[in-house]
């Protein structure tokens, strides 16, 4: 395949091959694809959409089950996208947890993505060959291609969208200043509905702030303990337990001093024996000095337990004391949680702020006097970087509409002033003044459809930050429009690309034969079945194609004409 000329960090994304097997009338087809301008054609209801919409679910997009061709069971959707090198860290980030596995050496031979869909409505996605979210496959679908239907076309005339064109025209300080504004915005907003929420609930802070200082009087003074608690508990077992703990202890120091039978007295005659046959052989001398510290040990051991068994007693007022105690203490756990020591350190901070509400009242209103202050520099920046982007957009799509036959139209980039928010002071309406004379007229009241999609051409060829290197694909939006004026925005696709990969569906002629290659869709019958066929055509298939859709037939005229337009092809 060869690629369009530039070194490899100029090259677009390009799709080298789609399979669409079983979507709707397409049984199955396998088409390679071209860097630069590629042409769908076909006749009206042959299904040349299919292709698009094959690969919006590729990428992402809704999956229908009614898309599934009928008694098929399955059908699959495969596409192979070619990545340029800037492009790759960004599709690794799209993949998110799947990147620990694909290495970016792994995208040098392109990117391999399958999406199935059953009847039953169940998608699966897979990239490389590994299981993914569809999530996964929309997010590689922003960075891969760029849509274009009427549709999106009609997103023209939405304000939103309007403002998103122009912002792509920003220098570096108003964009900047763009992004400071909205995280700005965000903060004062933050601190304005505190604000709100102070004023409007003087009432009900005063109770919660009485209701905060009963509970930390309440907890101040029982002082509450986790210590205590597991130190009574303790207690409590211990006193609960003596008449047990007593026969324990005294039946333990018997076995170890009992007379006679005592590990005590045991221990001592291993000692002996031990320190007198040392003297025969020194190699026993570590164990008698192991034995001579257990014996020691155990000496030790009968002493604490003796003093244990003196000491210990019944104390059942003690006792009674322990189990209030630590019923009360349980009772505040049942009441404020487990960590009541955390509920407290809470309860005080949450009180102190409530009873100093005229402190955090008056630094609440400097920041967002402060706030509003820079909110105000920082929209002047913004609207002052967005009238000098406003000039460049204009004077772009100017030129660009001179070379799609619209040479006298006048496209103009109005800012309007609109209520303050996150994305700065102003709107933005797209203005198109037809001819010389007549009123300009906003880009949503103007009616012509035609007109309309070659300025939706003109601001997409104009535009800077375009997606790197993304597969365009304009679904018949060149609908309306014809003669010099189709030969124009041929013209125009085949210069876009030079830059990108481009996909064109269309029914006009002029367009098809700026194309560096072609397809054509064709719809039959088979076995009583309808087929979509799609295949590439060249040569004489693509004359004779390009001579149906000159006259709705091919005849010695048609085939001259669809010759004219071909001759110089690229």
């Amino acid at each position: 395949m060869e690629l369009v000329a530039g070194g490899p960090e100029d090259l677009p994304v390009v799709l080298t091959e789609i399979s669409v097997e079983n979507v709707a009338l397409i049984e199955k087809a396998t088409l390679e694809l071209s860097p630069g301008l590629n042409a769908i054609t076909g006749e009206t209801g042959a299904g040349k959409t299919l292709l698009a919409t094959a690969l919006q679910m590729l990428l992402g997009g809704r999956a229908r089950s009614e898309a599934v061709r009928l008694g098929s069971g399955r059908a699959t959707v495969e596409g192979t996208f070619v990545l340029p090198r800037e492009l790759r860290p960004a599709i690794l980030e799209a993949l998110g947890d799947l990147a620990g596995e694909v290495e970016e050496e792994d995208l040098e031979d392109g990117l391999l993505l399958r999406r199935t869909l059953t009847e039953e409505g169940r998608s699966r996605c897979y990239v490389g060959g590994v299981a993914v979210p569809v999530k996964v496959l929309a997010a590689l679908g922003e960075r891969l291609v760029s849509y274009h239907g009427q549709r999106e076309q009609a997103k023209l005339t939405d304000p939103s969208e309007q403002l998103g064109i122009l912002d792509d025209f920003l220098d570096e300080t108003a964009s900047r200043a763009r992004e400071e504004h909205a995280e700005l915005w965000r903060r004062v907003e933050a601190d304005r509905r505190e604000l709100r929420e102070i004023s409007t609930s003087t009432e009900s802070r005063a109770r919660e702030a009485e209701f905060l200082r009963y509970q930390v009087r309440e907890l101040e003074e029982a002082g509450y303990s986790a210590g205590e608690v597991a130190e009574l508990t303790r207690d409590r077992d211990r006193l609960r337990n003596v008449t047990d703990l007593l026969q324990s202890a005294s039946a333990a120091t018997a076995a170890l001093s009992g007379e006679g039978s005592g590990a005590v007295e045991a221990v001592g005659q291993a000692e002996s024996e031990l320190e007198r046959a040392s003297g025969y052989d020194r190699n026993l001398s570590a164990l008698l000095e192991r034995l001579s510290g257990l014996s020691a040990e155990l000496q030790d051991v009968v002493y604490e337990l003796q003093a244990y068994v003196d000491e210990l007693e019944a104390d059942p007022d003690r006792l009674e004391e322990v189990e209030d105690r630590l019923a009360a203490l349980r009772e505040l756990e049942r009441k404020y949680g487990e960590d009541v020591e955390g509920y407290l350190l809470e309860a005080r901070e949450r009180l102190s702020r409530l009873e100093n509400s005229e402190q955090e009242t008056a630094g609440l209103e400097g920041r967002v006097r402060a706030g509003e202050e820079g909110l105000a520099r920082l929209a002047g920046e913004l609207t002052a970087g967005r009238a000098r982007a406003a000039e460049a957009l204009s004077g772009r799509v100017g030129e660009n509409l001179g070379g799609l036959n619209l040479d006298k139209t006048e496209f103009r980039t109005e800012l309007v002033r609109a209520q303050p928010g996150p994305l700065g002071a102003e709107g933005v309406e797209f203005l198109i003044r037809p001819n010389p004379g007549e009123p300009e007229l906003p880009v949503r009241r103007y009616a012509s459809g035609g007109e309309l999609s070659r300025v939706m051409l003109a601001i997409r060829l104009a535009q800077e930050r375009i997606e790197p290197g993304a597969t365009y694909i304009f679904d018949e939006v060149d609908a309306g429009i014809g003669g010099e004026t189709a030969t124009a925005v041929g013209a125009r696709l085949r210069e876009l690309g030079v830059r990108n990969q481009v996909l064109t569906i269309t029914h006009l002629p002029q367009i098809a034969s700026e194309a560096g290659a072609h397809v054509v869709v064709t719809k039959e019958e088979d076995a009583g079945r309808t087929l979509t066929r799609i295949v590439r055509v060249e040569g004489e298939e693509r004359r004779r194609e390009l001579a149906r859709m000159l006259s709705g037939r091919v005849d010695d005229a048609s085939l001259a004409h669809a010759s004219e337009l071909l001759v110089g092809e690229r």
